[in-house]
């Protein structure tokens, strides 16, 4: 029986190697992935890609004569240049929903901890500053305000968490959606500055494009409350930091979680970390058991079902190949 070549660019769980073993697929995995030349030799002639956070683009793309699929473990295909894919009929797929819900409660959950102001008791308590706790004065979800900017599998997971669970007034905005919601009790809006004028959280949850970078700018920031607060758990460029550093240390909002930056990974004297209204983490949203089998079974999963010419499940890059009239 024929035996396929995958490149592995990154580590992934177990699980996922098991699925290529078992679907006749063997596999290789760089030891760095700074080493473009080594990579590229890898690559030569590889029929799959399964990868996570590297780079793939056209140059690696172009170099590799037999390649059939590049599949993302997770959901957002920014870092694939998925144009020269197409062009050589090579399918680009993604696991959209293995870790919604991991992302979704990483989401939630640095809403409570900058909002209850958790990071800073923690720091004061390791200091014996037991009298924190009367400095340290939070603010309730219930009753407030989330405003969420994209609606897709993980925004639309949070925005239940929160109007069910949470008991808040939730409202969003997204630039694919026309038209009502879907959900109950979450009400549309029709621009970026409506929602952020009204909320008292504001989250973001759209993919990376680049009419959408700095979606979050200083126009932006002047129009939300002094109270709110802003999570990111989406990618940074959606972000402007500079603006975000200037208007957390004027005191313009409340506060800011982020788990992406526009630069990763970001600089070590990056001046958000010299804030105490900010909690940050490294991009790990994705990051709990769960969403790690998930995301890694069902990359390859996919690659096995298409080298067995079998239809893919989820192509990102399909009507990129219609456009160009490309048959994989």
């Amino acid at each position: 029986m024929e035996r396929f070549k995958v490149l592995v660019m990154q580590h992934i769980h177990a699980d996922g190697l098991a699925v290529l073993r078992n679907g006749n697929c063997d596999y290789v995995i760089p030891e760095r992935l700074d080493d473009r030349a080594a990579i590229a030799e890898l690559a030569r002639e590889a029929d799959a890609i399964l990868v996570r956070t590297a780079v793939i683009d056209r140059e690696l793309i172009e170099s590799i004569s037999n390649l059939k699929v590049i599949a993302r473990h997770g959901a957002g295909v920014d870092n694939i240049d998925a144009k020269a894919a197409a062009e050589r009929g090579i399918y680009v797929c993604n696991t959209p929903y293995a870790n919604s819900n991991s992302v979704a409660e990483h989401a939630v959950g640095m809403m409570i901890a900058i909002s209850h102001q958790m990071f800073k008791g923690d720091i004061a308590l390791r200091k014996g500053d037991f009298e924190a706790r009367n400095r340290y004065i939070g603010t309730e979800l219930h009753g407030k305000t989330l405003g969420i900017i994209g609606l897709g599998n993980i925004g639309r997971r949070v925005a239940r968490k929160c109007a069910l669970g949470m008991e808040m007034n939730v409202i969003a905005y997204d630039p694919f959606i026309t038209g009502d919601s879907g959900i109950d009790d979450v009400r549309m809006v029709d621009s970026v500055h409506k929602l952020v004028s009204e909320s008292d959280f504001v989250s973001l949850h759209i993919p990376y494009v680049p009419d959408l970078h700095h979606i979050i700018d200083r126009a932006t920031l002047a129009l939300m409350k002094k109270s709110s607060f802003l999570i990111n758990c989406a990618r940074g460029g959606l972000v402007d930091e500079d603006a975000l550093y200037e208007a957390l240390k004027a005191g313009q909002i409340a506060g800011a979680a982020m788990d992406v930056f526009e630069q990763e990974p970001p600089p070590s004297q990056h001046p958000l970390w010299e804030l105490d209204n900010i909690i940050v983490t490294p991009h790990m949203s994705a990051h709990t058991d769960d969403a790690m089998i998930a995301m890694a079974v069902g990359a390859a999963e996919e690659i096995v079902r298409i080298l067995h010419n079998e239809p893919p499940i989820s192509c990102t890059n399909k009507n990129l190949m219609k456009s160009l009239e490309v048959q994989p």
